[in-house]
């Protein structure tokens, strides 16, 4: 039994009890002071917890204006840390960016890279939601989607094209959206043999051509036998001839030319069974160097339309002359002697054949009908020959502004599938950067194809170097033909 130290000193009894309510009170001060600092431990972990996404919140606000200030001064290296924010907050300012006027169309196609590499669950699903709520984009977020190629917006492009089915032809107005979709379909190796079916009879000469030809160079990536035979019905096309045999190359690594008839026996006798290569556009142009280098120069065909050695083969068409001071004298001359005889071999063209002239210098002068090209008949050539007979050179070499002019007056409603292009300069209202710019969105958005001639053009040195002249680049990356005299 256990004894009572107060009475073992001999404490009274009323000193006990004053002695048990100081210890009680002790006791009870030293809980409350542990309770309080664990209460202060708790309070200061939580507010460490919520700082800690706040300060990271803040920091991705940071990294989003450095990367839209980028964005805007077109510095592309600035925009390399959005690849790894992949919020809605950062899928907010992508939106932001490319509707943004002021992003040039450069940085807007490294964003779209960017995004690319993005996880399908945790990034890109931000702009699947993004879709659901936007069912009719603006044309500039339309093209950024394409470029994106994620199997999450197929079904959307897919129901894009729709109309094409039922609308009569006459009706389509829309032809850039049609091929923008078309063109992201392209990137979806895996398609239902009726999508394949419907793509093949876009080829039709009945269609506009951006549609036709952004159908047949999307054949060329998708996994199915089923568009060869439409192919191979186009190999002499004159709008998207190369645009077929660079598909039916793709497909089978074969390359018939424009022999329609070698290709349907070569199909005939593979069959159904026919293995799909599924090649690169990369092993395309290595097999149309080595083929270039190996076949003989080929003479001028006696009665062909050519315009400075370069044969015009095309259904419709437009000339953009430079005209400037640099171009008095022999220039002018040359180049009116080359169009006299260009406007002679037209009258053997079909009537169907449509052409269009721009001569420009400070700005642009066009020769042209109320509804776009000239149709090809008598009184349209006597009126594009006396326009060019009036020439006179001077001023300066208006190319942005011609090109602008072109892409917003003229290509949208004429079905223009190639543009020649002469320049013996580089321009004076804008840079080369700015040319390149406005030709690269011609030919993606009508998929329209120049062949350049430069006149008296500064050569790249013979050393090698990979380097280009501006007129070079505007033809090599739209697929056409560069001339230098």
């Amino acid at each position: 039994m256990k004894t009572n130290p107060l009475l073992a000193l001999g404490i009274a009894p009323r000193a006990r009890v004053w002695y048990a309510g100081v210890m009680r009170t002790h006791v009870l001060r030293h809980r409350s002071r542990v309770f309080s600092r664990l209460a202060a431990m708790i309070l200061l972990g939580g507010g460490l917890w919520l700082a800690k996404p706040a300060h990271a919140a803040e920091d991705t606000d940071t990294t989003l204006r450095f990367v839209t200030r980028s964005a805007r001064a077109g510095d592309i290296a600035g925009l390399e840390p959005l690849k790894d924010l992949r919020d809605a907050k950062a899928g907010d300012a992508v939106v932001r960016m490319i509707e943004d006027k002021k992003v040039p169309d450069a940085a807007k196609q490294r964003i779209a890279e960017l995004v690319a590499q993005w996880p399908a669950k945790g990034g890109l699903d931000y702009f699947e939601f993004y879709l659901r709520g936007h069912p009719r984009l603006g044309d500039e977020l339309l093209r950024f989607y394409a470029e994106l190629g994620c199997a999450q917006f197929k079904p959307y492009f897919l129901g894009l094209t729709a109309p094409l089915r039922t609308l009569p032809v006459t009706e389509i107005k829309e032809t850039t959206r049609y091929a923008v979709a078309l063109r992201a379909l392209g990137r979806f190796p895996e398609q239902t043999e009726e999508a394949v079916a419907f793509m093949a009879a876009l080829l039709d000469e009945k269609y506009p051509h951006a549609i036709r030809a952004t159908a047949a160079d999307s054949l060329g990536s998708i996994r199915s036998r089923r568009g060869l035979p439409a192919l191979m019905a186009r190999v002499k096309d004159s709008a998207i001839d190369e645009a077929a045999q660079r598909s039916l190359f793709r497909l089978t690594g074969q390359d018939f030319g424009d022999a329609p008839d070698k290709w349907t026996a070569w199909f005939k006798a593979e069959g159904a069974s026919v293995a799909l290569k599924m090649l690169s556009l990369a092993d395309w142009e290595k097999h149309r160097k080595e083929k270039a280098a190996a076949k003989p120069k080929e003479e001028p065909q006696e009665f062909s339309a050519r315009f400075y050695g370069v044969e015009v083969k095309t259904r419709h068409c437009l000339f953009i002359l430079d005209v400037s001071g640099s171009m008095a004298g022999e220039r002018l001359a040359q180049l009116k002697e080359q169009m006299s005889n260009l406007f002679d071999a037209l009258r053997k063209k079909p009537s169907s054949f449509r052409f269009g002239v721009i001569a420009f210098h400070n700005e642009p002068e066009p020769c042209l009908s109320g509804r776009g090209l000239l149709p090809n008949e008598p009184a349209s050539i006597r009126r594009a020959s006396h326009f060019v007979e009036k020439i006179l050179a001077g001023g300066g070499t208006a190319m942005v502004t011609t090109l602008q002019f072109a892409a917003t007056k003229v290509l949208p409603n004429s079905d223009v599938d190639t543009i020649y292009f002469l320049s013996d300069g580089e321009p004076t209202d804008g840079t080369p950067e700015d040319v390149l710019a406005v030709v690269k969105k011609i030919h993606e958005e009508f998929r329209v194809k120049f062949h350049t001639i430069a006149i008296d053009e500064a050569v790249p040195p013979a050393d090698g170097s990979e380097r280009q002249s501006l007129l070079e680049q505007m033809a090599k990356s739209t697929g056409g033909t560069y001339t230098a005299r």
